[in-house]
């Protein structure tokens, strides 16, 4: 998988979460290298937004092609 790009954009909705010790590890490591990357704080919404959106090209993004 590509690393992820982040442009400035907004938010538009509250999610909210739980993850374990482990994922907690994994994302905050994500978050630092992608902060650091930017120059600028990046979130965990973010992250998980873009995700989102490569899993769904993905997966359904393929199947109405």
């Amino acid at each position: 998988m590509d690393k992820l790009n982040f442009k400035k954009g907004t938010n538009t909705k509250l999610v909210a979460f739980k993850v374990d010790p482990q994922t907690s590890q994994n994302l905050t490591a994500l978050r630092n290298l992608y902060s650091k990357e930017a120059n600028r704080r990046i979130t965990t919404g973010q992250i998980v937004k873009q995700l989102i959106n490569i899993h769904y090209d993905k997966i359904i993004g393929e199947n109405n092609e």
